[in-house]
């Protein structure tokens, strides 16, 4: 199953240079679980610093999940797990995102 915070491999139906082909998931496991579905969302990593944590947050040795990029995937162009993102790592693409989408903060 794929799940939020792996970063996959992606087969685009046309290739595009300078398009990066990494992405991370983003959206909720419960929406991941659902097989009938045949999309996930995912953000582009790039293999450039943005210099900017909040909206590009680096994700280990794969890049910079460009928060500004979420997308939907077709599951099958998702062609190899590559990697994980760290728990520390998702949080800050999560602030990132709910910044971005101006979205409210979890009820403390």
């Amino acid at each position: 199953m794929i799940r939020r915070g792996e970063v996959w491999a992606y087969k685009p139906v046309i290739p595009r240079p300078g398009i990066s082909t990494l992405r991370l998931i983003v959206s909720a496991d419960a929406l991941n679980a659902a097989e009938h579905l045949n999309h996930v969302l995912a953000v582009h990593i790039l293999d450039q610093d943005l210099e900017s944590e909040l909206l590009a947050p680096r994700i280990g040795e794969h890049g910079w999940a460009l928060v500004t990029t979420v997308e939907r995937v077709v599951r099958s162009r998702l062609i190899e797990k590559v990697g994980e993102a760290t728990s520390a790592e998702i949080a800050q693409v999560t602030n990132g995102l709910r910044v971005a989408l101006a979205l409210d903060p979890p009820p403390a």
